[in-house]
């Protein structure tokens, strides 16, 4: 037959009262500090996410500001090609209106010494003239008579 033994009976009471010992002091203060635990770990996880996307934002910022500058820079570079075409022109422009300048003095300066070095030759040519002239006729008519023939001799040199 069976038989009660008390000390079961008093073993399962004591476990009873333990357990509602341990609920009542022990298991709010452990599920406080895990639900205090789990708060501090999910905080930590929003933290992280909240910092990944601000990196991400930040690196797509930076991304675009590294585009901006490196458009920037090639039209800061296009604008300086430009620049230097126009001035390119510009010297090329004053260069050629500058030898042109120099070609048209150059014709001017050898018209001039053309001319000098034609009125020089005909001066000689002219007291050549007279020389021989003299030589021919065997004297000196006269230094007004020398004059006279000698202008009629450059007139008539200046016609032909």
């Amino acid at each position: 037959m069976l038989k009660f033994d008390w000390n079961i009976a008093f073993t399962f009471v004591n476990l009873i009262v333990f357990y509602l010992l341990m609920r009542k002091f022990l298991f709010g203060r452990i599920k406080k500090v895990m639900d205090e635990r789990k708060a501090l770990i999910q905080k930590q996880f929003d933290d992280a996410e909240q910092t990944s996307k601000e990196a991400d934002e930040k690196l797509a910022d930076y991304e675009n500001r590294i585009a901006n500058v490196e458009a920037e820079g090639e039209k800061i570079i296009a604008d300086a090609k430009d620049s230097a075409k126009v001035e390119y022109n510009k010297i090329i422009t004053k260069a050629e209106v500058d030898a042109e300048a120099l070609k048209a003095d150059a014709k001017k300066q050898i018209e001039m010494d053309s001319l000098a070095a034609k009125k020089a030759a005909k001066e000689e040519i002219a007291s050549l003239a007279m020389q021989a002239a003299e030589k021919v006729v065997g004297k000196n008519v006269s230094a007004e008579t020398d004059s006279d023939i000698f202008d009629d001799f450059l007139k008539e040199s200046s016609e032909e």
